[in-house]
């Protein structure tokens, strides 16, 4: 019984490691949350723009949200290669903003 106890561990504790390690694959999640942000904050001004002046609060809320996650995520990805691939993938991402 105690080796069933020791192999389930063991076995979770490989999972847990696999999963968190996300490699390019985070960089990517990590550009999507950036843009996100950025993309609804970008049409809630579009919609203050022609005249609902309400949201603006909202959109400089959103706006502060993606600066704080960039700032983030300079902090996280401290390789050269790693900037670029999230530069890269946030300007893909942002692209895809409609």
């Amino acid at each position: 019984m105690k080796r069933i106890f020791t192999f389930c561990g063991a076995l979770l504790l490989t999972y847990v490691i696999l999963t968190s390690c996300d490699g390019a694959n985070g960089i990517e999640k990590d550009a999507k949350k950036v843009a996100d942000l950025q993309c609804k904050a970008q049409k809630l001004l579009l919609k203050a723009a022609s005249g609902d002046v309400s949201i603006i609060a909202e959109s400089t809320k959103l706006a502060g949200e993606a600066a704080t996650l960039s700032k983030e995520m300079e902090t996280k990805y401290t390789l050269e290669t790693d900037k670029q691939k999230f530069a890269e993938a946030l300007l893909k991402e942002m692209q895809d903003c409609r």
